[in-house]
Formats: structure tokens, C-alpha cells, sequence
């Protein structure tokens, strides 16, 4: 009788005793943390001694893993500056990534760009890859200019947004003869 007792109970302590893979994961998969986080965050990016862009951010979290990830999770605003050290464009968001070892920024969420023209582009997100100084979307884009608003879905340009293209341009459109 004590055999079939402590049989049961043996039972009964290793089905109690089942996790979830996810579980598991999430308890012992430290790349799931931030390793660093940084309240009202201020970072200058620099090439060649002279600055390229300017990151801030309420929130800035830093993880590590394949990728090494900067992220701001409550938004953000990058700068963009020229050669001179002059702002050209900003760029805000509600969430951003930087995947540092491939140099690339992810913006989501109310993505808007604006250059020193005064022209403003808004969208839902963009990729800037910062080694060829890019950026670019897939998605819907609205463009106000001084002469009117552009509509498209996608978009390349600069990071000064003083040169883009919209890939595929809908709406109407006003030609004005030579």
C-alpha cells in the first residue's frame, strides 16, 4: 500500500511540476532584457569627426543579441545634419529601432519627416540605412509641399529629404506648360 502511495504521489509531483517552453524561455533567455536603458536619452552620432545625426528619445533601451538593438519604445526624434554641421531634416516617430551591427533604423508609428524647405512627409514607417544614407518605404506616404500635397505609396530619398521619389504617385497632379 505505501509502494502505491508513494507511486501517486510521485505522479502527481511530476505532472505539477510541467512548464511551458515560453515559460522556460522567458526566464532564462537573458536577451529578452534591455542590458542598458537610458531615461531622456541625447546620443550624437559623428563620421569622421563631423556630426551626422542626433538621437533623442524619452526612452532609449539597448539590447544585446544577434542584431544589438537600440530601441526607443515611447518615440523618438533623429536629426539629420550636413557636412557642415547644418540640420537638414528630423524625423520623429512613436517607436524606433537601431540595428547597430547593419547601421539601420526602423521608424513606426506616425512617421513624419520634415526638411528646412518646410516640406513634410508623413507615413507609417521607414527604413534608414545609414551607410548609404537611404530612406525608405513600402507604405503609403502623404508629401506637403509649398505648391501642394503628393500621395503615393513608397518612397526613396535622402536623409536631407531634398531628393525623393515617390514609386508610386496617385492623386491628381497639376502640369503647368513651359
Amino acid at each position: 500500500m505505501i509502494k502505491y502511495f508513494y507511486l501517486i504521489l510521485f505522479t502527481f509531483l511530476l505532472a505539477s511540476c510541467q512548464n511551458e517552453i515560453a515559460e522556460i524561455k522567458a526566464v532564462t533567455d537573458y536577451f529578452n532584457y534591455p542590458i542598458q536603458s537610458v531615461e531622456n536619452a541625447d546620443y550624437l552620432y559623428s563620421e569622421s569627426a563631423n556630426k551626422s545625426t542626433r538621437l533623442q528619445a524619452p526612452l532609449l533601451e539597448r539590447y544585446y543579441n544577434d542584431t544589438s538593438q537600440i530601441v526607443a519604445p515611447k518615440g523618438f526624434k533623429m536629426t539629420f545634419y550636413s557636412k557642415e554641421g547644418n540640420a537638414d531634416a528630423w524625423l520623429v516617430g512613436n517607436h524606433g529601432e537601431f540595428w547597430e551591427k547593419s547601421g539601420v533604423f526602423y521608424a513606426t508609428g506616425a512617421v513624419k519627416m520634415e526638411n528646412t524647405d518646410g516640406e513634410s512627409m508623413t507615413t507609417e514607417k521607414v527604413t534608414f540605412y545609414r551607410d548609404s544614407d537611404l530612406i525608405k518605404t513600402d507604405d503609403w506616404v502623404t508629401i506637403q509641399t509649398k505648391t501642394g500635397t503628393l500621395y503615393g505609396k513608397g518612397l526613396l530619398s535622402n536623409s536631407a529629404f531634398t531628393e525623393y521619389q515617390i514609386l508610386q504617385p496617385t492623386g491628381q497632379f497639376n502640369i503647368s506648360e513651359p
